[in-house]
């Protein structure tokens, strides 16, 4: 009983975590259509961010919001590129993430060492005595460990989080510029009769999209206790198998937002993972699993589309005869 609940905190910890990669994902691949691999870079850029302010003994919280912005900023260039240069999506996001490589490396480097030249030592690492954010009030007031189950303390800081960011995400989709950003991404030439700039939706929506991404590497350092530099590498993978899982297994409960949907999806993913790795499948072929869990959900989303295609066809030629 308590290796199943100690399982279940493990893979609900990072599937809270990376629920906002997927919902990120959601605002840039299921609205407009933009597949972000921008994402992979942004990851490490918010975990660098919060990571060098908590080594330095700044306040915690501060270093999210600095995650927050810096995710925003090098998602807003992706945009950028896209709008104002005219450069294929997914050129954008490897040109960013690329530009991303370096720039992580030299701000850890030099936010540590002063070493400019970024050939220092790439890791940052949080000692003991470092304030990070499970040690920060009110979060501190939780019990860490109720006898040999451990982990509460980040399962709820997780939880709290992922909470209030879908609850911005579908407060900010209902105002007039979320409405803009659906409908840039369903029809710009609809918004562009709107007297609004469909760039600036696509543009606003990546910069949020990677804030998310940032946000949920500085988090990410919560269960590493550390941030490398190949902590990005699979974020990709991870957030689009988390949106299509959600949007393909609870697409008939029409009840439930989307945004709900990505964040079941993401448990769901890491549920799948955190049993293989239980069940004594070594971590070197995690990115395999990884992959091969991918992989049967665009299976099954590609099968979902055919079958609901075909239902809806006979009744498209019984209307036309009819008519």
């Amino acid at each position: 009983m308590t290796v199943f609940l100690n399982t279940c905190i493990t893979f609900l910890q990072s599937g809270f975590v990376f629920a906002l990669i997927a919902m990120g994902y959601y605002i840039s691949y299921t609205i407009l259509d933009f597949p972000d691999m921008t994402v992979e870079g942004t990851f490490l850029s918010g975990a660098v961010a919060y990571g060098l302010l908590v080594s330095h003994g700044i306040n915690p919280w501060l270093g999210l919001i600095l995650a927050f912005i810096v995710g925003l900023l090098f998602g807003t260039i992706t945009g950028l590129l896209h709008v104002k240069l005219k450069i294929k999506p997914l050129l954008c996001g490897i040109l960013v993430s690329t530009l991303l490589i370096s720039v992580n490396l030299v701000a850890v480097t030099a936010g540590l060492y002063g070493d400019f030249a970024g050939e220092s030592s790439a890791m940052i690492p949080f000692g003991r005595d470092l304030e990070t954010l499970t040690a920060v009030f009110p979060i501190n007031l939780i019990p860490n460990k109720i006898g040999i189950v451990s982990g509460l303390r980040d399962l709820v800081l997780f939880l709290v989080m992922v909470v209030v960011f879908k609850l911005l995400l579908d407060a900010f989709l209902k105002t007039k510029c979320g409405l803009l950003l659906r409908a840039a991404g369903d029809n710009a030439q609809f918004v562009t009769t709107q007297a609004k700039d469909a760039g600036n939706s696509k543009i606003l929506g990546l910069g949020i999209g990677n804030a998310y991404a940032a946000v949920a590497g500085a988090l990410y350092t919560e269960i590493s206790g550390n941030v490398n530099q190949s902590m990005g590498i699979g974020m990709v993978v991870i957030g689009l198998a988390s949106l299509i899982i959600g949007l393909s297994v609870f697409s008939r409960v029409h009840r439930m937002k989307a945004t709900t949907k990505v964040i079941l999806g993401a448990i769901i993913y890491q549920a799948c993972l955190t049993i293989a790795q239980r069940l004594g499948m070594p971590s070197a072929y995690n990115k395999l699993i990884m992959a091969i869990i991918f992989t049967i959900a665009l299976v099954l989303s590609e099968r979902k589309k055919v079958k609901t295609k075909a239902t809806k066809q006979p009744n498209g030629k019984e209307s036309a005869n009819h008519a």
